[in-house]
């Protein structure tokens, strides 16, 4: 996208193109709908789909607004330069440096113009909500735009362009609560500069957050690297369960404390400590070196651990926050109350290059900004400078570590490839896992940087999910774009296709996404509007149903993003198409990304492409059911049917010209059929081109897999028993040399780009006290969707069958996620086998046929949990009592005095046990992706929540 595009930075296509380019945008929204749409389900729903496509364009954006990069001005830029130092590996050249070829084509724009990442929303908000969460408000206010860093697509190498300039920033309307946590920020920021005369007052609050928090206790001393490795040599006993508390972190001097870290099972707290204050606290640790210590406990989902000494007792709480980058934070924070030193030099890994760049001092710009005297005092337009100049942090690393590799010659092919055709970003690299830096981590990368302990810290073009894949023994073959449409089975999902001597039908809609053919009742379905529908902008009248089924074509294209060149067609920036224009197909592809996302929320099932054999033509006699059936036309496509998951009728006669069958690698057949021949022949030839790709799309991602494990076996020397408990445990040194892909950790997730964030076969235990089970699990906005894997009797016995049924579904909002060995408590029943070749471990190796993968992982290793809250709670959002309060301040000065309701929040009951669901995956290497990608739609739904509320001496009733 071009800078001088008329679209905001917070559209829909302004923040996808952030992360992509138009050509992938193209590719991953192009679909196809084959008609017609019944003239029963018209009928029935023509009002309510007509009027939603033409609203579509009234639809509020699902991203959060664009945030700015600030740049090192040009006399530190200068210093950096001197003080930073490039060590390259050995034997390397320009010409033998290693750049992975980017699967797309040429981008509009410099990748180094847009490093702005914000954090996505999962859920639509409206353009003037100015609500700020007190654990997330860094990550929604919105700043000015500020001058990017670009490199010279040019043969130059100059360096590259910083703003000397400082551009004003609007002012930011802050609640209370977002306004006292930003300045003690601001203050503990100060402190560590030159401005040593902010300091907080004590009993003041410093930091709070939501945590899930659980208490054990041992009897033996803990080390001062206490962390997951550590504690399987450490017994235990859980003192407490999991449970949500406010986490408050005070000045508080007592002794040799100088700090205390409370919990509270309130959302309402006192910003000062004293006598005041109405609710205690049910937790309190006095934080000092000879106390307490902290540690990241889990390195995959960012757990952390906090353990005090009384006597022979040491109690050991482990906090577990809902975000990531707020868990990190809390890690660097309090290992710095706690008297731990921050490295003042940043090690910058770049794979493509092997190369390793320093930066020495990186945030010696934030820490002694004039802006943060200013801020600590309160002032709300230094808290939004100083907001901006901390988010800018992240964008300054990439700008300087450009800047270094411009200096020398051997790069500028690369950095031009890299400004022509990748979008670049930073990522933290662990083993053989990728954590890309986005969102809420990269607005806050001063408070994450602790990451460094444990992980590496790398600058790589941004890779997505393949959109090409090569046939055995054949050329490659691009994606065929997805299929959808009305359709009438003619099986059930045991394959039966008789009933009381009659075929049995059910009308239903069909949508591909990824590999899955998902169906869903016509009731719950809404197809995509048709090209040539005019739009009546002044006209609320709605078109009959015979005037919608003579514009709607057999079959159309759905592209949101159509492609002219190398650009979007209907993005402009000659001035050819007007900002209106632009900004209603913007509008519109939002709206057609919502409408992929109800399709699967709404789905009963799905075939699985990949278990396809063959798609042909209806073939009499294939079945024992043929015997019985006439040739004719008794199955009324444009009949109306009610919402229900019975089928619809019986039938003892086909229309053989209209029918499609797939063949299941099962030996079962699925009939399905079409409105007409010419739509079946289209369904085939779509079917078929879908069905060769997934299957070989499919098997390439398990053999990047094997091809990950089997190149860090080579690398570090070790087997695949070892390589499971290195994956788990090992030190950051152990595995420097390890070999991470990027297209296993690709951003289609993080960027949205695809309905389905990830999916694949998990074993669920839904109850603490029940067994697990296999089944298949798709993530997708925020929801985790379970489908039935394996159909049986009543006896046990398994049941071939054509389709999976859904019976599941968890919502992640409000959820926590933890894995490792914070698990054994919710696994019960662990396997205890005995494998005398190697004492000590209790799993034995398993190979699952399917797709021939092996894993020797133990138990724990492959398990994750989520946790969510069984009881509720009334709660008043501090927005809606800060308005209130403001309210009746200006009613006070003029005299008038009017009772105005207050608003309650549902929300979850605090310190109260919740509900877990246990799901187990095949390997170490699964269960690392599912936890990183199910942690990224937990953060876009818990950075909207706002559940506290700061007051002034503690008095404010709940």
């Amino acid at each position: 996208m071009s800078r001088n595009t008329p679209l905001p930075p917070d559209s829909y296509t302004a923040r996808r193109l952030e992360h992509a380019t138009p050509q992938h945008l193209h590719q991953t929204t192009h679909r196809v709908f084959i008609g017609p749409i019944p003239e029963g389900w018209l009928k029935s729903h023509r009002k309510q789909w007509y009027k939603q496509y033409v609203g579509a364009g009234k639809r509020a954006p699902t991203f959060t607004a664009a945030h700015p990069i600030a740049t090192v001005d040009a006399q530190q830029a200068g210093q950096d330069e001197r003080s930073d130092e490039v060590r390259t590996s050995t034997n390397l050249s320009g010409e033998g440096a290693a750049l992975q070829e980017p699967d797309n084509a040429t981008s509009q724009t410099s990748l180094l113009h847009s490093q702005r990442v914000s954090s996505i929303s999962a859920v639509s908000r409206t353009a003037n909500n100015d609500t700020h969460d007190g654990a997330q408000d860094e990550a929604q206010a919105t700043a000015a735009p500020a001058v990017q860093p670009t490199l010279q697509q040019q043969g130059d190498t100059s360096g590259i362009d910083r703003a000397a300039t400082r551009l004003q920033v609007p002012k930011v309307r802050f609640t209370e609560a977002s306004k006292l946590q930003l300045r003690a920020r601001a203050q503990r920021l100060a402190a560590r500069g030159n401005f040593r005369s902010s300091r907080v007052k004590d009993g003041e609050m410093m930091k709070v957050d939501k945590m899930l928090i659980r208490i054990d206790i041992t009897q033996q001393s803990l080390r001062e690297d206490f962390d997951e490795k550590v504690s399987q040599g450490v017994e235990t006993k859980s003192l407490d369960k999991w449970r949500e508390f406010m986490v408050v972190c005070r000045k508080h001097t007592e002794e040799d404390a100088e700090y205390v870290l409370q919990f509270y099972q309130t959302r309402v707290i006192a910003v000062s400590e004293g006598d005041k204050v109405k609710k205690k606290p049910k937790v309190q640790i006095l934080l000092s070196n000879r106390r307490a210590r902290v540690n990241l406990y889990s390195s995959l989902d960012k757990t952390l651990c906090v353990w005090t000494t009384n006597g022979l007792r040491t109690t050991i709480y482990y906090l577990r926050a809902q975000s990531t980058a707020a868990a990190v934070e809390w890690y660097t924070f309090l290992r710095g109350l706690l008297g731990h030193k921050r490295a003042q030099a940043l090690q910058v890994n770049i794979p493509d290059l092997s190369v390793s760049l320093r930066l020495d001092d990186p945030f010696k710009a934030l820490e002694t900004s004039q802006t943060l005297a200013e801020a600590a005092e309160g002032d709300e337009e230094a808290l939004a400078r100083a907001m901006n100049e901390e988010k800018g942090a992240a964008g300054a690393i990439v700008s300087r570590c450009i800047d270094m590799l411009k200096q020398t010659p051997e790069w500028a092919d690369v950095l031009k490839a890299w400004a022509q055709y990748d979008r670049i970003g930073l990522a933290w690299k662990r083993y053989d896992r990728i954590e890309w830096i986005y969102g809420a981590v990269e607005q806050r990368m001063y408070g994450t940087i602790a990451m460094q302990r444990t992980h590496d810290l790398e600058l790589r073009p941004k890779d997505h999910y393949p959109l090409t894949t090569k046939i055995a023994n054949g050329p490659s073959i691009e994606e065929p774009p997805p299929v959808e449409g009305f359709l009438i089975r003619l099986t059930s999902q045991k394959g039966k296709e008789r009933r009381l001597g009659k075929m049995m039908f059910k009308r239903l809609y069909f949508t591909i996404q990824n590999q899955f053919l998902m169906f869903l009742r016509p009731a719950k379905a809404t197809p995509p509007p048709p090209p040539k529908m005019p739009m009546r902008q002044n006209d609320t009248s709605v078109p009959s149903t015979k005037e919608i089924s003579e514009q709607v074509p057999l079959a159309y294209d759905v592209e949101p993003y159509p492609l002219e060149g190398d650009h979007i067609k209907w993005l402009d920036t000659e001035g050819v198409k007007s900002t209106q224009d632009q900004e209603r197909r913007d509008k519109e592809a939002s709206a057609e990304a919502d409408r992929n996302v109800d399709m699967v929320m709404a789905s009963d099932g799905f075939i699985n492409l990949c278990n396809v054999k063959r798609v042909r033509q209806f073939h009499r006699g294939a079945t024992p059911a043929d015997e019985n059936l006439d040739e004719g036309s008794d199955v009324d496509f444009h009949t109306h049917v009610d919402n229900t998951r019975q089928d619809d009728g019986g039938t003892s006669e086909v229309e053989e010209d209209r029918v499609l069958e797939l063949v299941m690698k099962n030996g079962l057949i699925i009939r399905l059929q079409a409105f007409s021949k010419t739509a079946r022949n289209e369904w085939m030839k779509r079917l078929r081109d879908l069905v060769q790709y997934w299957t070989q799309r499919t098997k390439a991602d398990m053999d990047l897999y094997k091809l990950t494990r089997e190149q860090n076996l080579k690398q570090l020397g070790i087997d695949e028993r070892a390589e499971a408990y290195v994956g788990q445990f090992a030190h950051k040194w152990e595995v420097s040399q390890s070999y991470a892909s990027p297209s296993l950790y690709n951003m289609c997730g993080i960027a949205e780009c695809r309905t389905i964030h990830l999916s694949g076969t998990l074993f669920r235990k839904p109850r603490k006290h029940t067994t697990f089970n296999r089944c298949h699990v798709i993530l997708s906005h925020g929801h985790i969707l379970v489908y039935q894997d394996t159909l049986r009797k009543r006896t046990g016995k398994k049941l071939v069958h054509i389709h999976h049924e859904r019976i599941a579904s968890i919502s992640l909002e409000g959820c926590y996620l933890y894995s490792g060995l914070l698990t054994e408590n919710d696994l019960l029943y662990q396997n205890q086998t005995f494998d005398s070749n190697a004492p000590g471990h209790h799993a034995l190796p398993r190979i699952y046929l399917e797709d021939n993968w092996t894993s020797t992982d133990e138990d724990a290793m492959t398990t994750f949990v989520i946790w969510h809250s069984k009881s509720k709670s009334w709660f008043k959002s501090s927005h809606f009592v800060d308005d209130l309060k403001q309210q009746e301040r200006t009613e006070d000065a003029t005299s008038k005095r009017a009772r105005t309701k207050t608003k309650l929040t549902r929300v979850s009951q605090l310190g109260a046990t919740g509900r877990s669901v246990v799901f187990k995956a095949r390997s170490r290497a699964e269960r690392d992706h599912w936890v990183l990608a199910i942690q990224v739609e937990i953060e876009r739904l818990a950075a909207q929540n706002e559940e506290v509320r700061i007051v002034d001496d503690g008095r404010d009733k709940k």
